[in-house]
């Protein structure tokens, strides 16, 4: 039985990369805004980020608040994400880095299974023009990627 999973890359260095990506083509990106909640359990999971990832083009994010609340950032000062069909990743994990001033931030071991991260079985359509909340009701067991340091 598998305890947990070892990943080769980290899945906070993944979602930073995705995040710079400046994306291609140069044309006006279609998107949407994205609002919802994620919870695991029943309780809301705080501090998880949630990206949203097309087959083509720039993914979005946001991360969960308190109540497990997150809106979607398409670019900084840009809310909402990619129209279409899109794989949903919830993480928890950093590794950890450096900060502003040079002070190590520790790392941030992943709670969500691989399930709804790595090999998300999460998946949504974002419609254009309308207000979308996408809920997602995790459930914790099964396997957990680690971040390599």
């Amino acid at each position: 039985m598998l305890r947990n999973a070892r990943i080769t890359f980290s899945v906070a260095g993944v979602v930073a990369f995705i995040l710079i990506w400046p994306g291609c083509g140069g044309g006006k990106a279609d998107v949407a805004y994205v609002e919802g909640r994620v919870t695991m359990d029943g309780k809301p999971l705080e501090g998880a980020t949630v990206l949203f990832v097309p087959s083509t083009g720039r993914p979005a994010s946001g991360v969960t608040n308190s109540d497990g609340r997150y809106v979607l950032e398409y670019e900084p000062g840009k809310k909402g994400g990619p129209v279409g069909q899109c794989t949903v990743r919830i993480t928890t994990g950093r590794g950890e880095s450096i900060g502003p001033q040079g002070e190590l931030i520790p790392g941030v071991p992943e709670k969500v299974p691989m399930r709804y991260n790595v090999q998300s079985e999460l998946s949504v359509v974002v419609q254009a023009g309308k207000r979308n909340v996408f809920d997602f009701a995790l459930e914790s067991g099964g396997p957990i990627a680690v971040a390599e340091e």
